[in-house]
């Protein structure tokens, strides 16, 4: 007589399945064995720790001991579980990962602008997502129907990057890129837009914020990058004074925290965005330190004075 326990469970896939064979738009079969005394009474399942539950919108298919999974698509990879309980307790099989193939998708958050001169190569980098992970990639240029004989490439397993050089304005467009694994090949392209580079824009709409007697803040709204990564330079230099200025570069933003300045003196402050190619035109404004405030006893013996001159007793007998 088997002998009374809490559930012990089992998962496996369905008997026609294989892991290295389960694809995007199979149907997929899990199967739990339960092993009881007394009887179970209630069967879940989990996906990474979550509850299942039927779901035919999204082909999820929860039938006591068994799950459906129908169209599997690549979402649907990750641990399934499948729970038991009776009144010795609750078991829980060991997870079984489910392994979803599926042919090659751009990967999110990819540079996809590049901006570079007649005749300078550049360096475009096509990065997929796919099981497995081993591709075979193919460029075009603007749609064409054939392949760009012009670009060289070399790739690696889920990355391939092209060296092009554009020779005229028709070199510039966009650069589409196709991977194609075991499983096919992947459906829409990753677009690379090749433009031609120059010097950054100028910032705008800059202002001068939280001034003290020894500071200011400059802010101001960054311009077109010029088809390159951008950075940003500060110079200040005090009006009247001598001809050297302070500068202050900043690696991201046009943003400006302006310290050890002398109280009660005028600015002229000139912002540039700067890329590979040369600086923008400057952004010009002025701006002035607060004045240090006089003491009190400097300030009422001033006052004093000046009563006691314009009070003289001569000057009232006149």
């Amino acid at each position: 007589m088997l002998k009374e326990n809490a559930p012990i469970l089992h998962l496996r896939l369905g008997s026609k399945l294989r892991h290295s064979h389960i694809q995007e738009g199979n149907d997929v079969y899990l199967e739990c064995s339960v092993r009881a005394n007394p009887r179970a009474t209630e069967v879940g399942w989990r996906f990474e720790g979550r509850e299942l539950h039927t779901n035919t919108s999204a082909g999820v298919i929860v039938s006591n001991q068994s799950l459906v999974l129908q169209r599997v698509r690549r979402h649907a990879r990750g641990r399934y579980t499948c729970t038991a309980a009776n009144s010795e307790g609750r078991g829980e099989s060991e997870p079984l990962y489910l392994r979803v193939q599926y042919a090659p998708i751009c990967k999110s958050d990819q540079k996809s602008l590049y901006g570079v001169a007649r005749h300078e190569p550049v360096q475009v980098s096509c990065e997929v997502e796919s099981d497995p992970v081993e591709v075979d990639f193919q460029w075009r240029f603007n749609n064409s129907a054939e392949s760009l004989d012009t670009v060289i490439f070399n790739s690696r397993l889920n990355r391939s990057v092209a060296t092009y050089i554009p020779r005229n304005e028709y070199d510039y467009g966009s650069l589409l890129c196709w991977g194609r694994n075991s499983v096919g090949l992947q459906k829409e392209p990753c677009v690379f837009a090749v433009i031609p580079a120059g010097a950054p824009d100028p910032v705008s709409n800059c202002s001068v914020t939280n001034i003290t007697e020894e500071s200011f803040v400059v802010r101001c709204a960054e311009g077109y990058d010029g088809g390159l990564g951008q950075n940003f330079l500060l110079e200040l230099m005090p009006l009247g004074g001598p001809p050297a200025g302070l500068n202050v570069s900043a690696a991201e933003l046009p943003h400006f925290i302006c310290r050890g300045l002398s109280p009660g003196i005028a600015y002229r402050i000139r912002v540039f965005a700067v890329n590979a190619k040369g600086r923008s035109r400057p952004a010009v404004m002025r701006a002035a330190t607060l004045a240090s405030p006089e003491s009190l006893t400097q300030r009422d013996l001033r006052i004093h004075n000046f009563t006691l001159k314009a009070f003289r007793p001569k000057d009232i007998e006149r």
